[in-house]
Order: C-alpha cells, then structure tokens, then sequence
C-alpha cells in the first residue's frame, strides 16, 4: 500500500497542532531572527516534496521497488550492446544510459521508435514508490494524539508528584528516536558517518562539490553526490526501522532498556516552542550529552543515563530553565521554530 501525498512531513502535522493558534496554523520563526514569527499552515511546514520517494535511478533499492519502476517495460525486451538486460534491479543501475537502450516490443518483436522510446522513459520517471509514508502514518503518527493525550493527562491527575507511571513509554521513545533521524540536518551520528566515509581525502574525491545538473537529479533536493548516497542510506534505515530492526530501532530498544525519561514541565507564565527538528541533542556545561524534546508546549521530556526505567521522573522548570532549554531548541531547528503565541515572554523572559 502506498499514498498518493508528494509533501512529506520530516516533522508530523499532527505533532505540531500542539502548538496551533487557530485552524492548523502555526506561529513560525525564522532560523537565526527574534522576531514573533509569521503565521503558516501545518500542512506546507516542516516537509519537503518526495522526501521519502524512491524513483527508478535510486542507489538504494529492492526487487520489488525496480519491478514498479520498470513496470512499462514489461511487454518489452530491453537490450544494450547486443546483450539482453535480463533484471530490473540491472535496468536501475544502468539506467543513466537509457538513451543507449534498444527496446523491442514482445509480441510484433519491433524496435520502438525515438518518440515510443521517449514515452517509455517518461512514464518509468513518473513512478514514485511511497511505502515508506504509509508505514510512517500507520505504525507511528497516528498513533502520537494518544501518546501526547494520555502522558499529559498523566500528568495533569498527579501535579504533585515526582514520579508517575511511566505510560506510553515505549511508543514515546520510539516515536522520538524515529523523530531525529526522520528530521533535518542529519542525525549526529549518522553526519559524522557519512563525513566519514564521503570525505575526499577518503577517497580523494570531493562528493559535495559534484553538483548534479538539476534535470538529472532523482529529487530537487538531492544537490549534489554527497546529497544522493546520504539519502538513499537514510531510506534504507527508515525501511529498517519499519520493519522493527536496524540501527534507529536499536537505538530506540537502548534506551527502553536503559535510560531514565525525565518530564520537564513548563511553569504557569510560560511555555516551550518546537521546531522543524525539534529532537535537540547538546553539551551542557558538565560536558555532558543533554537529549530534549517537546511533547506539547507544557511538557517536555530528557533522557538521561541514570534512574528509574518504569516511571517518568516530573521536573517542575524555573522560568530560567524553561529559556535556557528553549534556546537550545531554538539553536537546534533546521529551518525555524515554532511558537503557539506570538509572545516572545512566554519562551524567552
């Protein structure tokens, strides 16, 4: 099952109508300004077309993704340089010499002419395979309204308390994890991998700086080569992760098993922003690593290394602590963040 939906959100809709004044509106603010922000839709924030597409050409790739790709060829035999190209998953990688391909209609066993050739080759660059979109929607996003609703709900019965039943907790971190590496710029440790790997005094080639010329890119996203080979490795992870396996899940089975989750709740004369990445990782001033994200825009949870793993501990922020952790988010966000009022007191003091 696939959707038809070409705007992917890295960062769900449903999650940032937390923080919406009015219809699905959001106050958004622009990386790097103070201002309060410019009112936009949930629906045209936080995404970017096909994100989470796959088109025929792409380096990741099943037999079930190629046979949709090629999927107008199959009454045809496709040939190069006197031999057949037997396999789909062939047909992909040499796609890039299509213009080179001789193709020969099964029945009547006729060459296709230019112009049925040109017909063929539009029709396989047309077809985007979405899975990845509708296993997101099923397994995850539909699922945050309930999270979001009974942790605070949780929440909100025992104000008092420094510890509560720890609920949802699985699905919060998985939802959170999943979070990080579906947002942009990459996860920390998938970018320092790839800095790795793609460096040019690795292989001595310089991967950002082989630009792709725009009608032979597989999205307008996918800039350069660097851009291409870190994607498809990204798809190939979210795949994983779909199927409960991989490096996201194990991250996520880590700190189920492992880390104490920490609610931080926003004081009565404000509140916390979100962002377009809103999983913030940073250094604090002890040297160590520091994990927030926003669930709503009253609470807020950290992963720490030490206590309990069947409760939620409940912190209770100043309004100093509430701005410094704002700040961070606000330092973290790719494009913007975002703010349910335009009221810069609420976050910032």
């Amino acid at each position: 099952m696939e959707t038809k939906a070409i705007y992917h959100h890295l960062t769900p809709q449903t999650y940032m109508r937390a923080w919406k004044n009015g219809n699905s509106h959001v106050y958004v603010v622009e990386k790097g300004t103070d201002g309060v922000g410019d009112r936009k839709s949930t629906k045209k924030f936080g995404g970017v077309d096909n994100y989470h597409s796959l088109r025929v050409g792409f380096p990741y790739h099943t037999k079930d993704d190629t046979e949709k790709f090629f999927y107008p060829l199959e009454k045809y035999t496709v040939m190069k340089d006197d031999e057949v190209i037997k396999s789909t998953i062939e047909m992909n990688k040499q796609f890039y010499d299509f213009d080179s391909w001789t193709i020969i209609h099964n029945d009547s066993k006729r060459v296709v002419d230019p112009h049925e050739k040109k017909t063929l080759k539009d029709a396989i660059l047309k077809i985007h395979v979405r899975d990845i979109e509708v296993g997101w929607s099923r397994l995850y996003e539909n699922y945050w309204n309930s999270i979001n609703e009974t942790i605070s709900n949780k929440v909100l019965a025992n104000v008092s308390s420094q510890a509560i039943q720890a609920v949802k907790r699985d699905e919060l971190i998985k939802f959170m994890v999943s979070l990080e590496w579906r947002t942009k710029p990459y996860h920390p440790s998938l970018q320092e991998a790839f800095d790795t790997v793609l460096n040019k005094e690795f292989f001595g080639i310089d991967w950002k700086g082989i630009i792709i010329p725009e009608e032979e890119r597989l999205y307008p996203f996918l800039e350069n080569m660097y851009d291409e080979f870190a994607h498809s490795f990204v798809i190939k992870l979210y795949r994983q992760f779909l199927d409960e396996k991989g490096t996201m899940m194990d991250e996520a089975i880590k700190i189920i098993n492992n880390f104490c989750i920490v609610l931080f709740l926003a004081p009565n004369d404000g509140e916390f922003i979100t962002s377009d990445n809103p999983v913030c990782r940073f250094t604090n001033n002890g040297g160590a690593t520091e994990y927030i994200f926003p669930i709503n825009p009253k609470i807020a949870c950290g992963v720490f290394r030490n206590g309990a793993i069947d409760k939620y501990m409940i912190k209770k922020l100043t309004k100093d602590e509430l701005i410094h952790y704002n700040n961070k988010l606000k330092e973290n966000c790719n494009k913007g963040y975002i703010m349910r009022e335009q009221n810069r007191t609420l976050y910032f003091g």
